[in-house]
């Protein structure tokens, strides 16, 4: 068994107000802490991100419909901190999820500042929001593939978990 220090926990449901809960009691954890400044940087800066994408794409079943509550933790595992985070999401979009998940894992750092800056002229082009930004920046910020596992649910909705690892940086 793989002894980790847990900075955060929670199961439930998320909305701005529990983001900036969240975001103190994770600030205020011993483990976060006692982390140097630049991984508590990217660590913050990542839980952020999966905590927004929880709250602009998670589904809302209808109620009767059994489905999954949204979920992070982060735990520090040996020299790496991993972040899970997990949401209930509409069927049809875990599929292109994964798929943007394995292009942007595909690529190397040139390769993501490249599709970065396309996302971003898309963005101002079309006045749209996301468009893949926030996992673009999750591996930019992580320098690790993001790996994610879906779990097919009730009705047309899924639970997609995302698992990011950050390695403990040392000076």
């Amino acid at each position: 068994m793989t002894k980790s220090q847990g900075f955060l926990n929670y199961t439930g449901p998320v909305d701005y107000a529990k983001i900036n809960h969240l975001l103190n009691d994770l600030k205020h954890s011993a483990g976060f802490m006692n982390l140097d400044k630049v991984t508590g940087n990217r660590v913050y800066g990542l839980v952020v991100e999966c905590l927004e994408n929880i709250v602009k794409y998670s589904a809302k079943p209808a109620v009767g419909v059994q489905h999954t509550e949204s979920s992070i933790s982060v735990a520090r595992q040996k020299g790496i901190i991993v972040i899970k985070a997990g949401n209930t999401i509409e069927a049809d979009k875990a599929d292109k999820i994964i798929l943007q998940i394995d292009e942007i894992n595909n690529l190397r750092n040139n390769g993501l500042k490249d599709l970065f800056e396309k996302q971003i002229n898309k963005l101002i082009e079309q006045d749209e929001s996301g468009a893949g930004l926030g996992l673009i920046l999750m591996k930019l910020k992580s320098g690790n593939e993001i790996a994610c596992n879906i779990a097919r649910l009730e009705g047309s909705f899924s639970y997609l978990e995302l698992t990011i690892s950050v390695k403990v940086y040392v000076t």
